[in-house]
């Protein structure tokens, strides 16, 4: 197979839910995946490989197989793919060569001649794309190909017809798909074009979908608010998970197709999503491990998802006056603010400064953002009550908040200003000694 170091070892038995290989069972663990190769396919500039988990593994002997004397090789090995709790095949879980175009290998499994063909080795190892052609870039979100009925999607407008509006599915390797008239809006349509707009993305729900033919029936009048904030958050990590997986396609020369089928929906089907499991791989990176991939790829896939999710740090924010015209006055302040700083902690500590007498700034930056709010939420709260049991009085002018790039601008403007205004201007203890003069 191109691309592939590994060492390979020949497929001598194989039905749909079973491998039996020329290999010791010590090369493979108790569960896990292998790449099966099919030579004939690569010759005929076919795709011949294709990506499998096992959830059982046994030596060809006697104590595990009904066998005669002359047929056990303790030399063998069998795999068995995952079954349901009747012995059932897993949908998309069997062992039938994709490169083969069979749905079932019969009885009997694979002849001599489909046999002589093909090799496996352990681990998903994704061949490199053949010198002189380029990785290909394109594939839906989701191990289906097509959505399910009643399954919301979103959809890129493409052409309005008298029929309809012909849109194509963005989360579905933009699969064309489209929205009758009627399907528009629940009110009489006047216009379309005050509805919707070619090159604008909308949310809709799948109706009807014809796999053998590829029609999708889509409707946008039957989709609710909710369905539209719950997609958008789900398109958005989707989105997130096709530009890591691209990029690792693009640096490391492999079908970013290959990537999902490998290993991006196996940990999806685990962890609710790929984006979840990729934020547990910055903390534990070793939960990659048991998919056994080729060490480039890994290495990629790591670096990937380390510059593009480690959280960025964010400033929160709270502004407030304070005041006491007690005895105690700016002591009593002084020590109020110093128990708000003391709610911070060593890697996120709280930072208070004057603007101008009697507002104040508290800042702190942190990784998670919640945390900040209310950490500082937290600080106010221990200040009022420090600043009212003195006889003072504490106001707040802007909550805790998380702030950008502007508003730290105009904190910085704020801040000179008031330095400013503080500043001895150069001559005036000379003015002061002649008046008293």
């Amino acid at each position: 197979p191109p691309g592939i170091m590994e060492t390979t070892y020949k497929v001598v038995m194989l039905d749909d839910g079973s491998i039996t290989v020329d290999a010791p069972s010590t090369v493979f663990p108790e569960t896990g995946y292998f790449t099966l190769f099919d030579e004939a396919a690569y010759s005929k500039g076919k795709k011949g490989h294709s990506f499998h988990k096992y959830v059982e593994r046994a030596p060809y002997t006697k104590e595990h197989f009904k066998l005669k004397d002359d047929e056990v090789n303790e030399k063998w090995t069998v795999l068995t793919a995952p079954t349901d709790k009747e012995g059932d095949l897993l949908p998309d879980k069997d062992f039938i060569p994709p490169s083969l175009g069979l749905n079932t290998l019969g009885k009997k499994g694979a002849d001599a001649e489909i046999l002589s063909t093909l090799t496996m080795c352990p681990g998903l190892k994704i061949p490199e794309c053949p010198e002189g052609s380029e990785p290909n870039l394109r594939c839906r979100m989701y191990r289906n190909k097509y959505p399910d009925v009643e399954e919301t999607v979103v959809v890129l407008v493409k052409r309005i017809d008298v029929m309809g509006v012909y849109v194509s599915l963005l989360e579905y390797d933009e699969t064309e798909g489209m929205i009758l008239l009627s399907e528009l809006s629940r009110r009489r349509i006047r216009s379309v074009k005050k509805l919707i707009n070619v090159g604008r993305q909308e949310v809709a729900l799948v109706l009807r979908v014809d796999k053998d033919k590829g029609y999708i029936d889509l409707s946008k009048r039957r989709v609710s608010p909710e369905d539209v904030e719950r997609l958008d958050e789900q398109f958005n990590k989707s989105k997130a998970v096709h530009s890591i997986m691209r990029n690792v396609a693009t640096t490391k020369r492999r079908d970013v197709e290959d990537l999902y089928q490998a290993f991006g929906w196996e940990i999806a089907s685990e962890y609710g999503h790929i984006l979840n499991a990729f934020k547990r791989l910055l903390s534990e990176p070793k939960l990659l491990d048991k998919y056994d991939l080729s060490e480039d790829v890994r290495a990629a896939v790591l670096s990937n998802i380390e510059l593009r999710l480690t959280p960025q740090p964010v400033k929160v924010r709270a502004d407030f006056e304070v005041t006491c015209f007690a005895y105690e006055g700016i002591d009593a302040i002084k020590s109020a603010l110093t128990s708000g700083m003391e709610c911070g902690t060593k890697t996120n500590p709280i930072s208070i400064r004057l603007i101008a007498p009697p507002l104040y700034v508290m800042t702190c930056n942190t990784l998670d953002q919640e945390f900040g709010i209310q950490m500082l939420q937290n600080a106010l709260e221990k200040i009022k009550a420090e600043i009212t049991a003195k006889k003072g009085e504490i106001l707040i002018k802007m909550a805790p908040t998380a702030v950008g790039a502007e508003e730290e601008a105009a904190l910085a403007k704020a801040l000179e200003a008031a330095q400013k205004e503080n500043m001895e201007v150069e001559g005036d203890d000379d003015e002061e000694e002649d008046e008293d003069a």
